[in-house]
């Protein structure tokens, strides 16, 4: 079946968001229509993963196992966040913090923010994944700076400058590629498409491709978040709203993951070997680790942290996957487990927010008492992201130090003692706002007790599915689907 006829429902939930004039009736077309859309996406990959097909292709559209995967991940966090962002903006709407304008403008950019992200990982052509990609940055811009405060307002240049530029390099990465391309003999037609150049890679001169993927790496490698190009993020993440950064962590920065993945199989498959651009995977991935661990030390903003938690998540994927071919196993576990426990996390921040009224850890006192749901949520979702059994993320950095121990012993041992730093400053910086009672309730926040909402019974599910999977990575079904999955977007000799 042609994708195009999915977007339908993106574009209607865009157009009635503008035109309706009432925030009830804004909010209910948004959730019709995102679960049509959203649902029928899950469908349409879900379906195609099972199948016996490994790649469907056309000029225009693009769809293999690999392809799935990032589409039900998106979808699902899609759905999350429309469903979480219902109570989080109507709540923000009530309190009079925005304004109906304000309100509509979410609604309508969060449509073709997630539009844009599915688009990229459908596509065919090379310039409309450019495209989409910097359509991701300029939808979420407005979205980071909705609040229209000087420190929003700053981080949401901040984004846009850095992002653009980062996806500036990526065209120019992308033009050179297709340059080499045309002098290797590939018709005009075909210069862009993904596919073509896959199965003609060796046509290209090497020097080209190589100073093709350098561009390429470091300009989606910024969106990534990959450090030392991820310096938007914590700006841009603490800043937004809460279901905002959960979309961004949870599948943004894969997305942008997936961009250098397809060009990673062009340029391996003209070398013929995937060594040069697995060593730029392991020293990224190395770095953006060592970096986290540093920064989580002296954090006192509970969305920075989390923040900081997804650089260094972007980095144990990237590591992984630096591991292949047995490596990238581990890596697509993880980009499945960290999608759905930081995307809780972040539902958790919102719903902190809504009861504390700021982000700093210091003011925070007692949530055990005022917050309970949430304290108690938000705390199994720090245990979650930390690896702690039965986390699915256990079993997928266990898959990675598997590897890397015995190719790389010291940088392992490195990167095993940086986890459990992250894991200690995170665990540290929760257990203050949970169960510290000192200067309990000074009268600048709410006293009342919380109520189980919507935003608690999606994080509850979310968990739910993390310790299914941490089960399911161990059975033999898993194994086969994702080595499918891996051999859509790895070069194997």
């Amino acid at each position: 079946m042609n994708p195009s006829i999915l977007i339908i429902s993106f574009l209607l939930a865009f157009f009635f968001s503008i035109i309706l004039k009432k925030e009830k009736t804004v909010k209910l077309s948004n959730l019709f229509f995102s679960l049509l859309g959203g649902l029928s996406f899950i469908v349409y990959a879900v379906i195609f993963l099972f199948s016996s097909r490994d790649k469907w292709i056309s000029s225009w559209w693009m769809m293999d196992n690999f392809s799935a995967l990032m589409i039900i991940l998106i979808a699902c966090i899609y759905i999350f966040s429309i469903i979480v962002s219902v109570r989080y903006i109507g709540h923000e709407y009530e309190e009079k913090i925005i304004t109906l304008a304000q309100y509509k403008m979410y609604f309508a950019l969060f449509q073709l923010f997630a539009l844009c992200m599915f688009l990229v990982v459908i596509t065919n052509n090379s310039l409309v994944l450019w495209l989409m990609m910097e359509g991701t940055t300029l939808s979420s811009t407005f979205l980071v700076g909705l609040y229209r405060k000087k420190t929003s307002i700053e981080a949401a240049w901040k984004y846009m400058i850095l992002c653009s530029t980062g996806i500036s390099l990526g065209l120019a990465g992308i033009l050179l590629l297709s340059y080499g391309a045309h002098m290797g003999g590939l018709e005009e037609s075909h210069i862009f498409l993904l596919s073509s150049l896959a199965e003609n890679a060796g046509l290209i001169p090497q020097n080209i491709i190589r100073l093709a993927f350098v561009f390429l790496f470091i300009g989606f490698g910024t969106k990534a978040g990959l450090a030392p190009m991820h310096t938007w993020l914590p700006d841009a993440h603490s800043k937004a709203p809460s279901p905002v950064s959960a979309i961004f962590s949870a599948v943004l920065l894969n997305v942008a993951l997936y961009a250098i993945l397809r060009f990673k199989f062009i340029v391996d498959s003209a070398f013929l070997d995937s060594v040069w651009t697995n060593h730029l995977f392991l020293i990224f991935g190395f770095s953006s680790i060592i970096l986290s661990a540093l920064m989580m030390l002296i954090q006192t903003n509970y969305k920075r942290m989390l923040a900081y938690s997804s650089i260094e998540h972007m980095g144990i994927i990237l590591f992984s996957l630096g591991l292949s071919p047995l490596g990238a196993v581990a890596g697509v576990m993880h980009m499945i487990g960290h999608t759905f426990a930081k995307s809780a996390l972040f539902f958790g921040a919102g719903e902190i927010l809504i009861q504390w009224k700021t982000t700093k850890i210091a003011k925070i006192k007692n949530m055990l008492k005022y917050s309970k749901y949430t304290g108690v949520l938000f705390i199994l979702g720090i245990v979650a992201i930390i690896a702690i059994p039965p986390s699915a993320l256990f079993i997928s950095e266990f898959g990675m130090f598997a590897q890397s121990i015995a190719a790389y012993p010291i940088t392992s041992i490195i990167l095993f003692i940086a986890l459990g730093i992250i894991a200690y400053a995170m665990l540290s910086l929760s257990i203050k706002m949970i169960f510290n009672v000192e200067e309990e309730n000074n009268g600048e926040f709410k006293t009342q007790k919380e109520k189980w909402n919507i935003t608690h019974s999606i994080i509850v599910f979310e968990f739910i599915i993390l310790i299914g999977l941490a089960f399911w990575f161990t059975t033999a079904n898993a194994e086969i689907l994702i080595d499918k999955i891996v051999k859509s977007f790895l070069f194997i000799k």
